[in-house]
């Protein structure tokens, strides 16, 4: 099985995301939020209906804090 940070790096190469209605939860907002540190290229990114709670909200936010590539973040139904 491959890491969630390795996936989440690979598929941040891209501009745009939607990863919604994949159950992803804090755990994965996490790992994406580590790679928003990093990420250079993404646009916009749809994590609608993952069970995403104030933590991993959090850990977005703080990812956000290093990005300047980000436009769109879609958090709905969380």
């Amino acid at each position: 099985m491959v890491p969630c940070t390795a996936l989440v790096l690979d598929v941040l190469a891209f501009l745009a995301c939607s990863l919604g209605l994949n159950k992803i939860g804090d755990e994965g907002a996490t790992a994406i939020a580590n790679a928003l540190e990093v990420n250079a290229s993404l646009t916009e990114l749809y994590l609608a209906s993952n069970g995403i709670s104030n933590v991993g909200a959090t850990a977005i936010a703080k990812g956000l804090e290093v990005n300047a590539s980000l436009t769109v973040l879609g958090l709905s139904h969380n």
